[in-house]
């Protein structure tokens, strides 16, 4: 019997994690593991994840404790089953990770430093000074690298699935671009994971890095395979205001956990008043409140106070974040920093169940990708990486279990096209277009009629798009304004079908203010 074949589309943690696990097997009937990446993993979300792994590690906290914070931030839209399925599963996949190398910050005795981040009641949270997703990565990637049955293939843009019709639709492949020659591929397996990361890009501000333009949900759309909550797009309270768009430096919530304090530009204390939980409020509470702020002041940004930690101590417990903020020459703990929301995390993506399974045989989601129904209306800080982490468990042992698919006797095809080199004016007109509609009418603050106009702007771009796509002149501007807006019309359609506010999806009687 041949290798079972299975592509795993995305490097971040959740994709290498499945594919660490699988690879346990490979000595055992054989596994040939294909990782296709757009760029290195030093580029992902999960290198650059600051806060850490949520678990119950302390005597003094409980599961029982995580589950209703998890439950309570995601305000009862979560899938309780999920939530306490990864929610127990935590202690192990840190002790795991801890055997396989990790270097999580500790005391002179060796027990683990817990921080407390927005939204829990106890100090729970695993971390690496301010660089926890960089840590997991490093041990991550060592064990795929040193696994003979694991191919990393970066430079591969994955633009479409390919599905077998028939009594029982299936994923059998992939049709995936090479970046370097330009030339565009199909590649079979037996099974197909997503780990595609999130949807940032689709926003004018995101802490998210270049390529989160959401390519596997995209994907996962045309395929016809269901989406769940994605109204809900968590914006971080508190990303650097630089004055760009695009990409924004990230200013964690454990500094907010250190002491710093969010302040209004007239000195006054901002969460005073606005929730129990004061500046550790629930990040959607936080990011309203600073919105708000920004509309009173007429200014972009509120201001975040770190005088309390003091600059020796922020650049030794924040050296990545003291970096980025002296980059723009601000002082941590002397200067007060200018922050703003920013779209940060999806709390919902591509309908799941526990094993990563999709409605769609022989298709898998993980990590933000996914929607597993563990966040709800809004994530719980350090959730995102503990998902990702436990539910590829899961799912690699339910790949290893399912049959073999016979698609790979299916004839490979090469498609004759290549990429363009140049941006065709057209997509970036569009792309800037589509970004401004959703920042403006799908962010921290709704209306009903300003979704509706960003739902217009979408179509606008699906007419413009048709004609370039059939001329099949493909560039990566191209390939990202089709995925931008199959992701911003489930986002709108996901808010449109939500009447009441609920977590990260806030209706208001007036427009939100420009960014």
């Amino acid at each position: 019997m041949r290798p079972r074949e299975v592509i795993v589309v995305g490097g971040g943690i959740a994709g290498m994690a499945c594919a660490a696990r699988l690879a346990l097997t490979a000595g055992h009937g054989g596994m040939s593991i294909v990782m296709l990446t757009k760029a290195p993993v030093q580029g992902s979300s999960s290198y650059a994840a600051q806060g850490g792994v949520a678990a119950v590690m302390d005597g003094g906290d409980s599961f029982e404790r995580h589950i209703g914070d998890t439950l309570r931030v995601g305000e009862g839209r979560n899938d309780r089953r999920i939530v306490e399925l990864v929610v127990r599963q935590a202690p192990a996949v840190i002790r795991e990770l801890l055997a396989q190398g990790a270097r999580f910050d500790a005391d002179a005795d060796g027990h683990l430093l817990l921080a407390r981040e927005g939204g829990h009641s106890a100090a729970r949270v695993v971390h690496h000074l301010d660089r926890t997703g960089e840590e997991i990565v490093r041990v991550l990637r060592r064990q795929v690298r040193d696994e003979p049955s694991v191919t990393l293939m970066e430079g591969q843009r994955v633009v479409d699935l390919l599905v077998r019709e028939g009594d029982e639709r299936r994923c059998i492949g992939v049709r995936a671009i090479d970046l370097a020659t330009g030339d565009m591929h199909d590649r079979f397996a037996d099974a197909v994971v997503l780990a595609t990361g999130g949807i940032g890009q689709v926003f004018m501000h995101t802490t998210n890095p270049p390529d989160a333009t959401g390519d596997g949900i995209a994907m996962a759309v045309r395929a016809g395979v269901p989406v769940r909550d994605m109204a809900f797009v968590q914006f971080h309270p508190t990303a650097l205001h630089t004055g760009a768009q695009g990409q924004v430096p990230l200013i964690s919530e454990a500094v907010r956990g250190a002491g710093a304090r969010l302040l209004r530009h007239d000195g006054r204390p901002l969460m005073d008043g606005v929730h129990p939980s004061g500046d550790l409020a629930p990040r959607n509470v936080v990011a309203r409140a600073i919105q708000e702020e920004m509309r009173r002041s007429g200014l972009p940004y509120a201001l975040l106070d770190a005088g309390p930690i003091g600059t020796a101590r922020f650049m030794r417990e924040f050296p990545a974040i003291d970096r980025d903020c002296r980059r723009i020459g601000l002082v941590p703990g002397r200067d007060p920093l200018p922050v703003m929301p920013a779209a940060h995390y999806l709390c919902g993506g591509i309908a799941t169940d526990d094993s990563g399974r999709t409605a769609l045989s022989g298709l898998y989601a993980l990590g933000e990708c996914a929607g597993t129904g563990l966040h709800g209306a809004d994530r719980l800080a350090s959730n995102s990486l503990l998902e990702a982490l436990v539910i590829p468990r899961r799912a690699a042992d339910a790949i290893r279990e399912a049959p073999h698919c016979e698609g790979g006797s299916l004839p490979r095809r090469q498609w004759p096209s290549k990429l363009s080199r140049s941006a065709p004016t057209g997509a970036l007109r569009a792309i800037s277009a589509l970004r401004h509609a959703m920042s403006m009418h799908a962010g921290t603050l709704r209306d009903p009629e300003g979704l509706a106009m960003a739902m217009r702007m979408v179509a606008r771009c699906e007419r413009a798009l048709g004609p370039m796509w059939v001329r099949r002149r493909w560039s990566l501007e191209l390939i990202n304004l089709r995925d931008l807006a199959a992701v911003a019309r489930a986002v709108l359609e996901g808010a449109l079908a939500e009447p009441v506010s609920a977590g990260t999806h806030h209706l208001v009687d007036r427009k939100p203010v420009e960014l």
